[in-house]
């Protein structure tokens, strides 16, 4: 993990406000993350997250336990629909950087824990560079094994195995 500062934390700040501005187009009622895929210092992919055609109704993640069995959800996570809208364009993916914003009330918030490991496995099989989130302390940079560690530590330890 990097937090980042001067040059990197400026180019990183523009890319995440990009995210965030995805974001806003969301229309799962739960939350409301973007993404964006950078590779050579150009937007290779975009994307928000949300259910594929219409809003749920009723909301399966509303009626189940927050974050247990978030299979079930009808929504694909923007850092998948990220990577497919970078292939579909056509763009070579491998050692990208993506990334990510959640917006609440209109306004981008931190991740508190920012960690998925379906989005790990992705990030990983893509062969992406870095993966950068805002988290409390600034925008933080991991490498996609890091991320994936710490994803997958995080599932064990909430006890998610089913």
């Amino acid at each position: 993990m990097k937090i980042l500062e001067g040059n990197e934390l400026k180019e990183a700040a523009k890319y995440v406000k990009k995210a965030a501005d995805a974001s806003k187009k969301s229309i799962c009622s739960v939350s409301k993350v973007g993404v964006v895929l950078v590779k050579d210092g150009k937007v290779i992919g975009e994307a928000n997250n949300g259910p594929s055609r219409k809003a749920c109704n009723p909301c399966l993640m509303e009626l189940l336990d927050r974050g247990v069995k978030t299979e079930l959800c009808f929504a694909m996570h923007a850092e998948e629909r990220a990577v497919l809208d970078a292939l579909e364009k056509g763009n070579d993916i491998e050692g990208a950087t993506i990334y990510s914003a959640k917006v609440v009330g209109g306004e981008m918030i931190p991740y508190k824990n920012g960690f998925c490991a379906a989005c790990a496995r992705v990030f990983l099989e893509a062969g992406l560079d870095k993966v950068v989130i805002p988290k409390e302390d600034g925008l933080t940079q991991y490498d996609p094994e890091e991320y994936y560690d710490v994803s997958f530590d995080r599932f064990v330890q909430k006890k998610f195995i089913m």
